[in-house]
């Protein structure tokens, strides 16, 4: 019983009330600002991502790709084209456009310099 007079019968000084509550509030803030920094970080919004594409092959009576489907606001400066296809586009990307195969047989590669992301690989035998 003496152990718990110790506490009862100590000196009375201590943080204030108010000094108290402002200390939480400030822990608290300062917690969730680390929380929003490290969950914003993880969720990258402003990382750039490869634009979504359709190609439908060709192989008669000319062999190679139409474009079905494209993101709006895509250049074709953008984009590598590399193999067989001998058509080369300047300005918008934009559905329709066809990229032929240069010959009957090769390889047409098309891949997204911003990211260098591939977009697709397509091969006539």
């Amino acid at each position: 019983m003496k152990a718990n007079r110790k506490f009862i019968e100590g000196d009375e000084r201590a943080v204030s009330a108010v000094i108290g509550v402002i200390l939480m509030v400030a822990i608290t803030v300062a917690i969730a600002a680390t929380v929003y920094v490290y969950v914003s970080g993880m969720i990258g919004g402003t990382q750039n991502k490869a634009p979504n594409m359709a190609f439908n092959k060709q192989t008669t009576p000319n062999p190679g790709l139409t474009l079905v489907s494209a993101d709006p606001g895509l250049t074709w400066s953008d984009f590598a084209v590399t193999g067989n296809g001998t058509d080369t586009f300047t300005g918008s990307v934009l559905a329709g456009q066809f990229i032929t195969l240069s010959g009957t047989t090769g390889t047409i590669t098309i891949r997204y310099i911003p990211t260098n992301t591939l977009m697709g690989t397509w091969t006539w035998a």
